[in-house]
């Protein structure tokens, strides 16, 4: 039922309770997971030497793979494999347009719990996910 299963990952204690959740789906569905980590793509714009960007290239390489790096631990205590992807740009809208090119069958996300009147003004990634993804979504608080 819930052969590919997407996590959005960001190192939060929320997202790693989500992909907790999707561990223990995986292990009883026998499920693939594929960790996502949205990031903002680095400003390229102002950098006039090269050497400026590269080493802030490096510096987002380097964080990003301690991300990975935390989940990976996660599954392999569990005996999972995962697949980790990184994407650049708007979180809500790359995690809907991933899982629709990944055929994902799930969605597992994390909550982060901001109040109400926050989340009517600003939103928040899980709402859009909830609304824009063509397939399920288990939010875990």
């Amino acid at each position: 039922m819930f052969s590919k299963i997407l996590v959005p990952v960001d190192g939060s204690e929320n997202s790693k309770r989500a992909f907790k959740q999707a561990l223990y789906l995986s292990k009883n569905l026998r499920g693939e997971i594929t960790i996502l980590h949205v990031a903002d793509a680095p400003p390229t714009v102002y950098l006039q030497s090269q050497k400026v960007l590269d080493e802030l290239l490096e510096k987002y390489s380097k964080a990003r793979e301690k991300i990975f790096k935390d989940y990976q631990e996660l599954a392999e205590r569990e005996t999972i494999q995962i697949k980790p992807i990184l994407v650049f740009g708007d979180p809500a809208k790359e995690i809907a347009k991933f899982s629709l090119k990944d055929e994902s069958d799930l969605i597992v996300i994390g909550n982060r719990g901001m109040g109400h009147l926050k989340e009517m003004i600003i939103g928040s990634v899980s709402t859009s996910v909830i609304h824009d993804a063509k397939c399920p979504v288990l939010l875990v608080k």
